[in-house]
């Protein structure tokens, strides 16, 4: 179990890992800087919060993380990420040697995933792709690279979930 709080201070979010993976959920998540990277975004902050790269030159990874991805027939300006499964981000964590797997799911159960590893998420009426760093109380705890974007900021619980769904959730294994 990771626990996300800083010394001395409540623990206000645990993450259970179920398994030998690593990760920091406190790892920062910037704002990103053109409308359609999103996707970048949250899986470069993948690859830096389980260590799978290292850098201080966020936007620089997240440059290069686009093109592993596959700019432009992956992702482009004109419509982002262009397969809402996922699949162009699971064959960049793949090609680091990261398993991970895919699926539409309700909330509870991106809930439970949530306890033990982190991932990536989009809502088909969200439009939008995010880190999974963990859960808070009973809300799932993410990495926004535009937080307040649909009235989301660090947080989604079970009404924004319903109200921006059906969910496409990359985890790792």
């Amino acid at each position: 179990m990771v626990r996300g709080g800083q010394s001395g201070q409540p623990t206000p979010f645990l993450v259970d890992q179920g398994s030998d993976l690593t990760y920091d959920p406190w790892t920062s998540q910037p704002g990103q800087l053109y409308d359609w990277t999103c996707s970048a975004c949250s899986l470069e902050w993948v690859k830096r919060a389980t260590g799978l790269v290292t850098t201080d030159d966020i936007y620089g990874s997240r440059e290069t993380t686009t093109y592993e991805i596959g700019y432009p027939n992956n992702i482009s300006a004109d419509v982002g990420l262009h397969d809402a499964s996922g699949i162009a981000l699971r064959n960049v964590l793949t090609n680091y040697g990261q398993q991970t797997q895919q699926s539409w799911l309700d909330f509870d159960t991106t809930y439970a995933i949530a306890q033990k590893t982190p991932g990536m998420m989009s809502g088909a009426a969200y439009y939008h792709w995010v880190g999974i760093r963990g859960v808070q109380g009973s809300t799932i705890w993410v990495a926004n690279s535009a937080p307040g974007y649909r009235g989301i900021f660090d947080n989604i619980g079970r009404d924004d979930w319903a109200r921006l769904g059906s969910w496409s959730v990359v985890w790792l294994v």
